[in-house]
Order: C-alpha cells, then sequence, then structure tokens
C-alpha cells in the first residue's frame, strides 16, 4: 500500500507526499517531513502531527497540537485513514486529501512489514536533499545488521604511541617542574594545582550533559593542554625572552624580553597549542565534535590542563622565594578568582571551530575558527598586559571593569548555547514523544538542565543514579542523532548516527522502566 497526501490550499498547495513505511511529521517545524510555511500558516504548531504506517494500514496522530487535528470534520487524537478522507490541520488551517492506492490488498505480514522498513531506513543514509522529507520520516525504525568487527591492531598500536608519548611528556614536563622550582615546593604546588582543578571539570561537564563525551577523551583533551601545549609553549617563550634579551643587552634586555614573552609571545604561542588540540580533536575524533558547544567544552578542558600546570610552576616559585603567604596570595589570584581565565580565552577558538564544524560553506570552515583564534590572543595579550603594565593593582582594576564582565557575557553565551540544543532535542524528540517511546514527563526532565539535574541526583537516594544517567544520555544522544542525519542529508554526506539511531532506540527502551 501506499499513501498518498495532497495539500489543497496554502504555501504548499498541489503537493503530494507519499507514505509507504515509516512516518510522515506535519507541522511548521524545520525537521517536519511536511513544513507548513513559520509566517502565514501559524495555524498549524511546529510539531502538528504524523502519519505512521502500520501493518493494518495507516494511522494519523495529532501531536498535542495548539488548535487540533480535524479528520472528515471530527477532532480526533489517533485515527486510522481511509481513502478518500479530508484532514484539517487547526480549525480554518490547511485542508489535506488522503488516497490511499492499494486500500483494499491485505496488510504486509509483520516480519515482510520490518523488512520494508529495513531496506527503507538503509536508503536514508544515501538520501539527498530531494528525498530528505520522506527519508528523515524512517529514521530508526529498522535495526542495522552489525558488520563484522575490523581488525584492532592499528586501534592498539595507536593506543601505545599514544601512551608513550604521554608518559615521554609527563617526563619533560615533571623535570621542567622540579628544575624550575625545586622539589618540594614542585610536589607541594602539584597538590594545590591539580586538586581543585577536578572541580573546574565539573561545570564544563555540566554543559555537555545531553551528549557527554567520553571520559577517555576528556582526559585526552586536558593531557594535551598539560602537556603538549605546556612544552611547546615553555620552549618558544624562553626562547623568544632569551632572544631579546640577548639581541638588546644588558638589564633592558632582559626587561623587554620578559614583557614581549608575557603580552606577545605567550598569547600567540600558547593559544595557537591549544587550538592545535582542538584541530586534532576535530580531525580525528570527529564523530565526538558535533557543534559549537562540543568546541566550548573540549576548548575548556584542554585550557584547564595547561592552566593547571602553568599554576604549578607559579605556585611553586612563589612558594619559594615568599613562603606560605605567597602561595596563599597567588592562589587566591589565580585559583579563587580567576580559575576561568585560560578557559575564556581558547574557548574564543573553540567557538570558532565549533561554527566550523556546524557550517557546510568552505569560506565558514576555514575564516571562523582564524577569528576565534585572534579573538583568544586578544583577551589573552589584554589579561597579561595588565599584570605586566599595572602591577597587582592595574590588575585588580582591570579583573573588576574587564574580566569580570567578560566572563558573565561569555557564561551567558554558554547557556544560549545549551538552551538552543535544549530546543533541539525537544523539536527532535516530539515524534517519539507522540509515539509513546519516551513518556512526555521523562523528555520533559531530559531537556531541562535543572530538572535534569534534580532528577538525576535524587536517583543518589533512590539507587536509581545509574540508570538515570543512562537513561539521560541515551535520550540526549538519539535526540542529536536525529539532528545529525538532517544535517548530513542536507549537505549530502554521510554521519555515524544512521547506525547509531536504532541502536540509542533500543538504549531507550532499556532504561526507560528502570528509573522510576
Amino acid at each position: 500500500m501506499k499513501l498518498q497526501l495532497t495539500i489543497n490550499e496554502g504555501m504548499l498547495a498541489g503537493r503530494v507526499f507519499d507514505l509507504e513505511t515509516g512516518f510522515l511529521t506535519i507541522g511548521r517545524g524545520e525537521n517536519c517531513s511536511v513544513r507548513f510555511d513559520p509566517i502565514s500558516e501559524r495555524i498549524a504548531s511546529k510539531q502538528h502531527a504524523f502519519i505512521e504506517a502500520r501493518p493494518d494500514g495507516y494511522y494519523i496522530t495529532d501531536n498535542n497540537s495548539t488548535n487540533g487535528t480535524i479528520v472528515n470534520g471530527s477532532r480526533i487524537q489517533k485515527q486510522k485513514l481511509s481513502n478518500g478522507d479530508t484532514v484539517q490541520f487547526g480549525k480554518n488551517g490547511v485542508t489535506a486529501s488522503i488516497r490511499i492506492e492499494g486500500d483494499q490488498q491485505p496488510a504486509l505480514p509483520r516480519e515482510e512489514f520490518r523488512e520494508l522498513q529495513l531496506q527503507q531506513f538503509e536508503q536514508a543514509a544515501r538520501a539527498t536533499p530531494d528525498n530528505l522529507q520522506n527519508s528523515m520520516a524512517n529514521i530508526g525504525l529498522g535495526q542495522v545488521v552489525p558488520k563484522p568487527e575490523p581488525s584492532r591492531t592499528g586501534r592498539y598500536i595507536g593506543i601505545g604511541i599514544t601512551i608513550l608519548a604521554i608518559v615521554f611528556l609527563s617526563l619533560i614536563v615533571i623535570g621542567l617542574m622540579i628544575v624550575s622550582v625545586g622539589p618540594l615546593p614542585a610536589v607541594i604546588a602539584a597538590v594545590v594545582a591539580f586538586t581543585p582543578a577536578m572541580l573546574y571539570l565539573l561545570p564544563l561537564m555540566w554543559l555537555d550533559r545531553y551528549d557527554p563525551e567520553p571520559l577517555w577523551l576528556l582526559a585526552l583533551a586536558f593531557a594535551w593542554g598539560a602537556l603538549v601545549a605546556v612544552v611547546v609553549s615553555f620552549i618558544v617563550n624562553t626562547g623568544v625572552g632569551i632572544g631579546v634579551a640577548v639581541g638588546v643587552g644588558g638589564e633592558e634586555g632582559m626587561i623587554l624580553g620578559d614583557v614581549l614573552g608575557a603580552v606577545v609571545s605567550a598569547p600567540v604561542v600558547e593559544e595557537a597549542s591549544k587550538g592545535v588540540g582542538l584541530l586534532v580533536l576535530l580531525i580525528f575524533f570527529r564523530r565526538y565534535f558535533d557543534d559549537i558547544l562540543d568546541g566550548i567544552v573540549f576548548a575548556g578542558v584542554i585550557a584547564l590542563g595547561f592552566a593547571t600546570v602553568e599554576n604549578v610552576l607559579y605556585y611553586g616559585r612563589a612558594l619559594g622565594q615568599g613562603g606560605l603567604p605567597a602561595l596563599v596570595l597567588l592562589f587566591v589570584l589565580r585559583g579563587v578568582l580567576s580559575p576561568f581565565a585560560h578557559v575564556t580565552f581558547t574557548a574564543m577558538t573553540g567557538i570558532g571551530v565549533g561554527m566550523a564544524r556546524e557550517s557546510h560553506n568552505a569560506f565558514v570552515k576555514f575564516l571562523m575558527p582564524v577569528i576565534g583564534y585572534l579573538g583568544a590572543v586578544f583577551l589573552h595579550a589584554l589579561w597579561n598586559g595588565m599584570a605586566v603594565f599595572f602591577g597587582l593593582e592595574g590588575f585588580l582594576v582591570g579583573y573588576l571593569i574587564l574580566e569580570i564582565p567578560f566572563f558573565l557575557l561569555f557564561v551567558l553565551f554558554a547557556f544560549l548555547i545549551m538552551w538552543r540544543q535544549s530546543k533541539i532535542l525537544k523539536e527532535m524528540l516530539a515524534i517519539d514523544v507522540a509515539r509513546g517511546l519516551i513518556p512526555e514527563e521523562h523528555a520533559k526532565k531530559a531537556t531541562s538542565a535543572f530538572r535534569s539535574t534534580g532528577w538525576l541526583l535524587g536517583g543518589i537516594f533512590g539507587g536509581k543514579f545509574g540508570a538515570r544517567s543512562k537513561y539521560l544520555r541515551a535520550i540526549g544522544s538519539l535526540g542529536l542523532s536525529y539532528w545529525h542525519i538532517q544535517r548530513a542529508t542536507a549537505a549530502q554526506g554521510q554521519t555515524g548516527s544512521f547506525q547509531q539511531n536504532p541502536l540509542l532506540r533500543d538504549e531507550v527502551l532499556k532504561w526507560r522502566d528502570k528509573v522510576d
């Protein structure tokens, strides 16, 4: 059987939409198969209704729309469609005619029907913008046949090389700390720097709660900042300082070398070394790097790794030169007043790289990371310049009138991006809520920053924390997988979400009844 939905009036008048298997979503939302004009046809809701193909025919379901769905003059919630029916999307809204070819034919056996769904799902992976509407309606209905496991030899080699590189660079960084500040101050400073760093990571992980990155990848990002970026920056900045000192000569040369190293070399080199880490993640771990929010999170973790090791050097020197009072003062300045300074700088690059990841425009892909990097360098130079040129008093004044307002703007932007992701989830999960895969109350919790956090923490006392954590992650990943598929299909590209989508649906079902 095949259903044909013919729009009778409005912007889509005369358009015919076919449905054989899966779903046809209808409304003003961007992801709807039948999308009404969002300005002139506002009687229809964003996610107004959907038509589902079942073994025994086609059913239309109203998706809690504001103005209702009307079939043959009667408002309905769910109804089986027949050949010749008339559907109206909201009172005085757009009408459509239903034609069902082969309406008298017996329904397909369930197994054959599921096989058809699987074929339709596999075709979605090769979808183009011309058939995007129909393919998007069928995502996640089939079960992907797992492919044979590829050889893991290359993976093990890569892991081994990475571990060796981390150990080698760790020894170099430890050596630099001991040589720079001495063994005992280095140990004390490391404890003072690394202990609160674990707390600094929590806000970033909370921002990324909808589709959290694996801990091993966050650890790798932290290691890049703490090891690679630190070693590169130390070598280059030291070389610049020595070169200027030797070139100018005398005490003036040493002073000029310190100033140029702090205000010019450090911002340029440090932000570049951290930015390269973001590009490495984008290129080699693209499946985990999805959008602007991921850019902020990865940039923040890299920056925290860098700042933590840098703090060890600063704290160690302060302890060696001025004792405990100097260490406490510096900890207040760096660990309490400005723990997210480096995060704010490098987040500019992260935002630029995230925009490049979301865009399909080659010019944007190149330009935005560059603009983000320049913004990071400017903020870093401004921060260092306040301390170098104006001392402690100037630093505090600049901190109050520049750094705090900008940091608050950065936090506001991060929350806006998080709200945007929540909005995407609500739109993408609407059909699964209407179908009953995800209870409406669960969807509201999963797409709310504070309700999801409270619900998750409440599970600690009831023994439901683990189940709720996995359930929320599965819901978030499922919603974003629809979005990834939509973007990839529109760009005639590929995404692993085609294969992951049905697995995520199974994961939602696995945990759905274990969270209450």
